[in-house]
């Protein structure tokens, strides 16, 4: 058979091979694009990190010589000017020192005879602690004894159960508290209830004779109470 007579229109078609690597290239090209704009996202984030890191760690340099200031204050019965010092420690949002502040801060107002300006600070510190950590479990505590001493124990005892509830290292304290705050309320069943909480989960504790006394007590008024 005759060759295959290769005409003008097959000369001017690109050839097959350099049509591939064009692709190839091409594609490469893009991809490379691709590459670049993702790696200049990825660097920007860390340096946003570094950058946020960076500001963190001098947010907590500068609440920490504040802090040390505001606690040398408090230390030294000097409140009026620790509740100032601490209000400056407080605009370190991004410090842990910046609630530590607000706790302080509301005993400096109890010891400068400002209950009102206590609570409104242990109020602030719990809008901030939300999840269940040990802070807020002590300023549940704290508030819960600002509204005992004010005699107001049945709203006292709701935020000791609520510190109670919390897996923290105040849970012994909070048991007490919530068990005497019944006890005023004349809930003696309750009272009674929280003092045998305290003795099942604290069995060795130095406290343990005195509570079980309580207890034998609390028993005998219930008693005394259902035989009238």
């Amino acid at each position: 058979s005759s060759p295959k007579r290769i005409t003008r229109k097959d000369i001017r078609r690109p050839d097959q091979f350099v049509a591939l690597t064009g692709k190839i290239v091409h594609l490469a090209s893009a991809y490379r694009t691709q590459s670049i704009v993702c790696l200049a996202l990825l660097l920007a984030v860390l340096l946003g990190l570094w950058g946020w890191d960076s500001y963190r760690q001098r947010q907590n340099r500068l609440a920490a010589r504040e802090y040390s200031r505001a606690m040398s204050l408090y230390r030294s019965g000097k409140y009026t000017e620790a509740i100032d010092a601490f209000v400056q420690v407080k605009r370190y949002n991004s410090s842990s020192y910046s609630s530590f502040s607000l706790l302080y801060q509301a005993n400096s107002y109890i010891a400068a005879g400002d209950s009102a300006k206590a609570t409104e600070a242990v109020q602030e510190l719990l809008q901030r602690e939300r999840k269940d950590t040990f802070l807020r479990q002590i300023a549940l505590l704290t508030l819960g004894s600002f509204q005992e001493k004010a005699g107001r124990c049945k709203e006292a005892v709701s935020n000791f159960a609520a510190a109670e509830s919390i897996a923290g290292p105040f849970k012994d304290e909070a048991l007490l508290a919530k068990a005497r705050c019944s006890i005023q309320n004349q809930d003696f069943k309750e009272g009674l209830n929280a003092y045998r909480q305290y003795l099942t989960a604290f069995p060795a504790s130095e406290r343990a004779n005195e509570i079980t006394l309580r207890v034998q007590e609390i028993e005998g008024k219930i008693a005394a109470g259902a035989g009238k």
